[in-house]
């Protein structure tokens, strides 16, 4: 189902992000500020269980703002967000670690820090009193550097990794915490192209053959319609669309959400949506949310 902003105002009708699939992850009438600055508008939204999901719009639009509030980085002014089912707000910071884990957008690591020492940092959730460093985490510590390609850079420190390693690095924490959902905020952010493609066909690997559900952040349209199941577009705090690739990234989705002129073309290679940009439009803004 999609709804574009023409649509906000018709009623009834399934709301954005209306789930077909077992919910993991959702935001109820959720709405985030900072002081007294509200960023997202009562925002509901829902993330089904193996999906993989792309959260997408203009700068400043409140993406990673609602990414932090889904990743519990970010206490909702009103509204909740139910990790499956159950109100994340009063789910243990440990439980949650264990089901979800959230890779921010430039994430940062103590000097001297190694490769492997980061990917062990994703057992603590598992660690206790009575459970220490076992084989077990030795073990998915090992394999989370093979699965990424990083077992031979394991003693580099992570300051000396190139950015494209450093997010396969992040990554492999984030696969040896063991989690079912994984949120990025932008990790193709100051990373040339193959490398971008480098890093989003690892997450695509989690989605496929580790059945992750994924949550991701991203500004290359193109690339978000090539990679991700479903598009979330957002403007202004509010979620203005929602449903696959090919119904959301229209040239009125554009146009709208955008203020952008552009034609919407089969991708030559993958066969998805390609925005091809022709001019900047200056019409008049819409209107604020109320």
């Amino acid at each position: 189902m999609t709804t574009h902003l023409a649509d906000l105002t018709k009623t009834p009708g399934p709301r954005p992000g209306a789930p077909d699939g077992p919910v993991r992850l959702a935001a109820e009438a959720v709405r985030l500020a900072y002081d007294d600055r509200v960023v997202v508008h009562d925002l509901d939204l829902a993330l089904t269980e193996g999906s993989f999901t792309a959260i997408v719009g203009p700068n400043g639009c409140g993406k990673s703002t609602l990414l932090k509030a889904l990743g519990r980085l970010l206490r909702p002014a009103s509204g909740q967000v139910l990790l499956d089912g159950r109100a994340i707000a009063k789910t243990s910071t440990r439980e949650v670690a264990r089901v979800l884990g959230l890779l921010p957008q430039t994430p940062t690591a103590p000097d001297g820090l190694t490769v492997a020492d980061l990917v062990a940092r994703g057992r603590h959730p598992h660690q206790s009193f009575l459970r220490q460093w076992s084989r077990d985490d030795e073990l998915a510590v090992a394999e989370s550097l093979a699965w990424t390609d990083m077992t031979e850079l394991a003693d580099r420190p992570v300051e000396a990794l190139s950015g494209g390693q450093r997010q396969r690095a992040w990554i492999s924490m984030a696969l040896a915490q063991g989690t079912d959902l994984l949120l990025l905020d932008e990790p193709t952010t100051y990373l040339d192209m193959a490398h971008q493609i480098d890093v989003l066909e690892l997450v695509a690997r989690l989605h496929a053959e580790r059945g992750r559900t994924i949550v991701v952040v991203l500004h290359d349209l193109n690339l978000a319609a090539r990679y991700a199941q479903r598009l979330v577009a957002m403007r202004d705090g509010v979620l203005v669309a929602s449903g696959t690739p090919s119904e959301v990234l229209t040239e009125q989705l554009m146009a709208d959400v955008f203020e952008l002129e552009a034609r919407v073309v089969p991708d030559p290679v993958a066969g998805t949506p390609m925005v091809v940009p022709v001019r900047r439009l200056h019409g008049p803004k819409l209107p604020a949310p109320a």
